[in-house]
């Protein structure tokens, strides 16, 4: 398939779909960058899809990797050693292309500004964006940081849950150790509301959404549903109907409420504490339905697969390595018309063939790695 060897048979391809939808999403939104002169609605819509986007990614990487810690919990064998293991392997899958991408931004950064970046050790221990917003070096890390805790912060909290309380069903400490974590972090936005003013909807996404200690909850909404969805209880009834709940629920939150003049600055508490979680809520009820949704083989089949298998790639490199490249050797800001839409044409054939060669001959066989090991 397009040259990579793909079983489509092992694919799941609802998700696979749910992926592509999200990347999608989160360039077409950095798609903003090159001009201002889109039309309205395009760029009011590109205003809008990158968060929807991003959390997107919250919620299926919740959901596959609750999958991986249910089996992991319910091993008799469950210790800080397989913990370790767990860790191994997500950081197999993560850390070469983002300590590579890292290396190709620093690289961009320097011959672009003759300096290095802000806050460039805290990059390589995903503590850029921990208490603060991230520097303009390496936007797109600031999800990688929240994930990687997340990884983190789960897994051993059930450690020391079941030493515990060795008596309790581990499915339960599970779903126990999930309404907790998004206790906390529901308190923790409550906090910051209460004590700082969000003045625009640029503050609230630089000082809220991307700053790592508000959002260490962002995959558990995902954790959630896995164990719902693992107990058999959701019917394929209610998977259609929690698939129409959650996509009305998401067309409500990023365009029904802003194309009503709902603003961040006249209803901070809703965007600061009740915002984000709504919005995972959302997207988790239409994951049962496209978890089994399946699709005829063919070409959209295998074009969707593929792009759920580069996304990983894409989202490293679109934004602060492709296009901070191409405006920086073909400045944009003032394209209109035909210019403009040929401009964002080859950024985004760049972006795919890019994305596929650094899938293709590395983040591929690094992933290869953690198999053979």
């Amino acid at each position: 398939m397009f040259g990579l060897d793909v079983d489509l048979s092992k694919r799941n391809p609802g998700l696979d779909l749910a992926r592509t939808v999200a990347i999608t999403l989160v360039v077409f939104a950095h798609t903003l960058w090159i001009s201002n002169h889109y039309p309205p609605l395009v760029s009011w819509l590109m205003q809008l899809s990158g968060t929807i986007g991003v959390e997107i990614f919250f919620v299926i990487s919740g959901f596959l990797i609750g999958k991986i810690v249910m089996r992991l919990i319910m091993d008799d064998d469950f210790s800080v050693q397989s913990i370790f293991q767990f860790l191994k392997r997500r950081w197999y899958r993560t850390l070469p292309n983002y300590y590579f991408v890292l290396f190709l931004n620093l690289i961009l950064w320097y011959a672009i500004y003759q300096k290095i970046p802000e806050k460039l050790i805290l990059y390589f221990v995903y503590l850029q964006n921990f208490t603060t917003t991230s520097p303009d070096f390496y936007r797109v890390a600031w999800s990688l940081s929240v994930e990687q805790f997340c990884y983190i912060i789960g897994p051993f909290t059930l450690f020391f849950l079941i030493r515990f309380f060795p008596e309790k069903k581990r499915s339960q400490l599970f779903l126990w150790m999930c309404l907790f974590i998004i206790a906390v972090f529901f308190g923790v936005r409550l906090y910051y509301n209460l004590h700082h003013e969000t003045k625009s909807i640029y503050d609230w996404n630089e000082n809220l959404r991307k700053v790592s200690v508000y959002r260490l909850d962002a995959i558990y909404y995902g954790f959630v549903l896995y164990y719902f969805f693992s107990k058999g209880i959701i019917t394929p009834t209610l998977e259609r109907v929690f698939f129409v709940v959650g996509f009305l629920g998401v067309f409500i939150l990023h365009i029904f409420i802003f194309a009503i003049g709902v603003q961040v600055q006249r209803t901070p508490f809703f965007f600061d504490v009740l915002y984000l979680p709504l919005n995972s809520i959302a997207i988790c009820l239409t994951i049962p339905y496209l978890a089994r949704f399946k699709m005829k083989e063919g070409f959209v089949l295998k074009w969707v697969t593929l792009i759920s298998l580069l996304a990983y790639s894409i989202y490293l490199l679109h934004y602060t390595v492709i296009l901070h490249a191409m405006k920086t050797i073909c400045p944009s800001e003032n394209l209109k018309g035909i210019g403009l839409w040929i401009y964002t044409l080859v950024y985004w054939l760049l972006v795919i063939s890019l994305s596929y060669l650094l899938y293709r001959f590395f983040e591929k066989p690094m992933t290869n790695l953690r198999d053979k090991n």
